[in-house]
C-alpha cells in the first residue's frame, strides 16, 4: 500500500486565481475547471483540493510532483459526485514500476484548508531503492 496526503491553504489558491487567472488552464483539465467554476465564490476551495490531489498522488508514488507534468494526475467524478483519480505520463510510468493495481482518492475542504488523500495498492516496494 502507498499513501499520499496533502493539505492546501485555500487562500493561496484564491490569490493565484485573482492574480493569474489563466494559470488554472495550464494546471487543470477542462472538466476540473468546469467543476470548480460552477462553485462560484467557493471555486478556490475546489481548485485547492484538486491541487492537493496532484501532490498526494505524487507522494503516494514516492516521487513528488516536480518532474511531472501538471496533468499527470487529474480527477473526474462519478454521477454521484465521488472523485476518481487518473494518472498518466510520469505518474503512470512510476505506478507501473511499483505494480500499482488500484487507487482511491478522497478530497475535502473546510474553512481555510483543503485536503487530499490518495491510497494506491501495488505489487512491489522499491520506494527506498535508488
Amino acid at each position: 500500500m502507498y499513501v499520499g496526503v496533502d493539505l492546501v491553504k485555500i487562500e493561496r489558491w484564491q490569490r493565484i486565481l485573482d492574480k493569474f487567472p489563466a494559470r488554472a488552464e495550464k494546471i487543470f483539465t477542462a472538466e476540473e475547471i468546469a467543476h470548480c467554476e460552477k462553485k462560484g465564490k467557493k471555486r478556490a476551495e475546489s481548485y485547492a483540493a484538486l491541487w492537493g490531489a496532484r501532490e498526494a498522488a505524487g507522494k503516494a508514488l514516492g516521487i513528488g510532483i516536480f518532474g511531472s507534468a501538471w496533468q499527470d494526475a487529474f480527477v473526474t467524478w462519478t454521477k454521484w459526485g465521488a472523485p476518481i483519480l487518473h494518472i498518466q505520463g510520469t505518474f503512470r510510468k512510476r505506478a507501473e514500476e511499483l505494480g500499482i493495481r488500484d487507487m482511491s482518492i478522497s478530497i475535502s475542504h473546510e474553512d481555510n484548508m483543503a485536503i487530499a488523500v490518495v491510497v494506491m495498492a501495488g505489487g512491489s516496494d522499491d520506494t527506498h531503492k535508488d
